[in-house]
């Protein structure tokens, strides 16, 4: 695991938590320090040495929710975070003096963790990824003025800016702009990298850090710009209050090197009032630090003095004389080690990593003028205060899982991997530090064969709490998530929250459906008033004539054959509309008698047969809903109801349509027909309901949609597993569920909300709001496909 070497306001020490696969261990004896590091302390570093070893962690956002489906990388391996935000990575190439991962993920800035290797060990790091916001816009020739969160500013000089191929750029440069306060609680988390330094005589230093401020410059289409040779941005570093009398009136700066995952000196800054001013000619993140090679290697080891069972994911730190600390994190074995000051008395500190802050263990120690180890360290918590997990992980046959783990999750900032030993047996402790019950889900997985159990659930206040039995049985699985929609009035297809533009500001355009087939992605909807079809990005426009105007609402993929259901209209003479669905690009008219009021919204096709559900206005302009089978009509309301049919889904002989019907009390329900016959789902006296979407498996019958009560509340996004309603939000909100799709076990919705400001795009997950949009203003989700 990690500790990062941090001072309060920087890293006291780099307490690299270094990791040992424990399995059912009740004692951990760490490794002893390198007599013959790469790296001497203080010396010239040498990240050029490989060394093998393991690496685990957890990809969190600033509010300590984790983030999913983030990219994470370590040399050439990669992988990606699952729901929890946790990954693994087995036994890969790691620099021994400096390993570091790398997390990517779309709205954020890339996040990177940097640690000492120790070889055969496991790693474990915590890893919060900044939201990365658009801070302003300069013009290139005229250059200008960002303002950053703090009060932090970056000044750019005029015909400043380069492509990456080095050509000279002239237009609109966005830039993402972020300071990070070097007082901030989080400051362990979000810094790049750790605070390890290297100076221009290349000898690596710890950081004492005043500040950092980073940017990302891009043109309008997301591509990176750079700062032309020759010249500089002007960069303010706002020194908070708090530290300002400690503050240097001038200080070495740093810049941080991605390549190498380290922070290179690279000039000075100018103490200015409040502020730190530099001049820099490149950007990622920029460092404002007091640099020491006065520093020794410590560990140890936290055991629960009541079960023998390392504590994981469990908060410690080292405090100075003068209050200054740096802490980090225990790993699944108990262990921590990394950099502290020498030749000073100091504090060990033990608390809970869930939020709560209060001292729990303390312990003086020091002070060291060399290398140490302090062994195991037995703490005693109050037994209100600790939860040990115990548990056996079989294989499909009953045999012990020896090369396995159990992953942990409670509150974001409370995860842990436990790991098995021969027989299979796992056990570890965990801090909770509040009184109220802590929920969590688990699940195993077998190495050796990547297989896993389910994710499996439960609730603990304290005590010993025993998982029984778990059979990984299940081949692991990643999904892939795709969602269609609008951004700031561009259609848009995203990817595991990364986005593919559809069109161009200028378009007046929308995205309404998703298809994936093999490695290709559909998409349905309407760009200037024509409806429109796209394959990987490519448009091909359906609505055909000079005075028509169209939109495509759903696309169905079935062998090498393309159909799209929607609808065009007349933009000459009254009012009319005709619903249409199309095979690779032909279009076929779906009527029903002589109305000329119809819609098509969602097309399904098996073997041969395209059904298409939508509907009609009658003459008195109610809404009525109808099915067609290859272009025969079906009606699914009657002449004494009204409705609307949004989507259809066949499974095996069965027709599945969703909509609205009339209910008892002449309101509108969410209504789902099978073969004809409807169920209303919501049948209320004081509300109106709505399923935008249905999706089948087996017997399980899935809807999504929403509820709006008449009283003058927001609406209530839902979905419905066999007529059992499941909220999704509380009605604070005009909130929409737009979109249902079931992979395995997980059901994930795609849904918007609706305010003044501008719609905000969403993903639920097994009913939980995911992080696959960020930022989700301005955004309206309307499908979602999984693969």
């Amino acid at each position: 695991m990690e500790i990062n070497n941090l001072f309060k306001k920087s890293f006291l020490f780099a307490l690299i938590l270094l990791t040992t696969i424990i399995g059912c261990k009740r004692t951990e004896i760490p490794a002893p320090i390198d007599p013959t590091p790469t790296n001497p302390t203080g010396g010239i570093v040498n990240d050029a040495a490989q060394v093998m070893a393991s690496v685990s962690g957890i990809v969190l956002d600033e509010s300590n929710a984790p983030i999913a489906n983030a990219v994470v990388t370590s040399g050439t391996a990669s992988t990606t975070t699952n729901s929890n935000g946790m990954f693994i990575f087995q036994n890969i190439s790691l620099s021994k003096e400096n390993g570091n991962i790398t997390a990517v993920k779309a709205g954020y800035f890339k996040g990177v963790r940097s640690f000492k290797t120790a070889e055969g060990k496991n790693h474990n790091v915590r890893l919060q990824l900044m939201q990365r916001v658009l801070s302003g816009t300069v013009n290139a020739a005229s250059g200008g003025t960002i303002t950053s969160n703090g009060g932090a500013t970056i000044i750019f000089p005029t015909n400043a800016f380069v492509t990456n191929t080095g050509a000279a750029y002239t237009g609109a440069v966005n830039v993402y702009s972020r300071w990070i306060d070097p007082t901030a609680a989080n400051l362990p988390f979000v810094v790049p990298g750790d605070l390890r330094g290297v100076n221009s005589g290349g000898i690596e230093n710890i950081l004492e850090t005043y500040g950092m401020v980073g940017a990302e410059l891009t043109d309008a289409s997301g591509n990176i710009l750079k700062i032309a040779t020759g010249k500089t941005a002007t960069v303010s570093f706002p020194i908070p209050a708090s530290i300002s009398a400690t503050a240097p009136a001038s200080i070495v700066l740093w810049h941080f090197d991605e390549a190498t995952a380290r922070w290179k000196e690279n000039g000075t800054a100018t103490k200015t009032g409040s502020q730190y001013i530099a001049q820099v000619d490149k950007f990622s993140f920029w460092n404002c630090d007091v640099p020491s090679t006065n520093f020794i290697n410590l560990d140890y080891t936290l055991i629960n003095a009541t079960t023998s069972s390392p504590f994981v994911s469990t908060s410690t730190r080292i405090k100075r004389a003068n209050g200054t600390y740096g802490y980090g994190i225990t790993n699944n074995a108990g262990f921590v080690s990394g950099l502290v000051p020498k030749n000073e008395s100091l504090v060990l500190e033990v608390f809970a990593s869930n939020g709560c802050n209060t001292i729990l263990y303390s312990q003086n120690i020091g002070p060291f003028t060399a290398n140490n180890s302090l062994g195991n360290i037995a703490v005693t918590i109050s037994a209100a205060q600790s939860i040990t997990f115990t548990g056996i992980l079989n294989n499909c046959t009953g045999g012990a899982v020896s090369n396995g783990y159990v992953s942990f999750a409670a509150t974001a900032g409370n995860s842990a991997f436990g790991n098995t030993n021969a027989t299979g047996n796992f056990s570890f402790s965990v801090i909770n530090c509040t009184a109220s019950s802590l929920s969590y889900n688990y699940q195993g997985t077998d190495i050796t064969t990547t297989q896993q159990t389910a994710l499996l659930t439960g609730t603990a206040t304290n005590g010993t709490i025993n998982l029984g039995i778990l059979a990984a049985c299940t081949a692991a699985t990643t999904a892939d998530v795709y969602v269609a929609g609008t951004e700031n009035g561009i259609a848009k297809v995203w990817k595991n929250g990364v986005a593919t533009n559809l069109s161009v500001v200028t378009d007046s355009a929308e995205a309404y459906s998703v298809f994936v087939f093999g490695t290709d992605v559909y998409v349905a909807g309407e760009k200037n008033r024509k409806a429109i079809v796209w394959k990987n990005g490519i448009a091909t426009i359906l609505t055909s004539g000079t005075n028509v105007s169209g939109s495509a609402s759903s696309v169905f993929v079935s062998g090498i054959d393309v159909y799209v259901a929607g609808t065009e209209r007349s933009n000459i003479g009254n009012f009319s509309s005709a619903a249409k669905v199309w095979k690779n690009g032909v279009a076929t008219n779906l009527t029903f008698g002589s109305f000329t009021k119809l819609n098509a919204n969602s097309v399904f096709v098996v073997g041969n047969d395209v059904y298409v559900a939508g509907g009609y206005l009658d003459p008195a302009n109610d809404g009525e809903a109808v099915i067609w089978k290859n272009a025969v009509p079906t009606m699914l309301t009657s002449a004494t109801t009204s409705g609307d049919a949004a989507a259809v889904y066949v499974s095996g002989s069965d027709v599945y349509v969703a909509g609205t019907l009339d209910g008892a009390n002449t309101l509108q329900n969410a209504t789902i027909w099978k073969n004809g016959i409807a169920t209303n789902l919501q049948n209320s006296n004081t509300v109106l309901s709505y399923a935008n979407s249905v999706f089948v498996v087996g017997s399980d019958v899935y809807a999504a949609g929403f509820e709006e009560n008449l009283t003058g509340t927001n609406t209530v996004a839902k979905i419905w597993k066999n007529g059992v309603v499941t909220n999704l939000t509380s009605g604070t909100t005009e909130t929409y569920a737009s979109s249902i799709f079931v992979k395995g076990t997980d059901v994930y919705v795609a849904g918007l909300t609706e305010s003044t400001t501008g719609g905000k795009g969403h993903v639920w997950k097994n009913g939980l709001l995911t992080n696959f949009f960020n930022p989700i203003n301005n955004i309206s989700a309307y499908s979602i496909f999984v693969k």
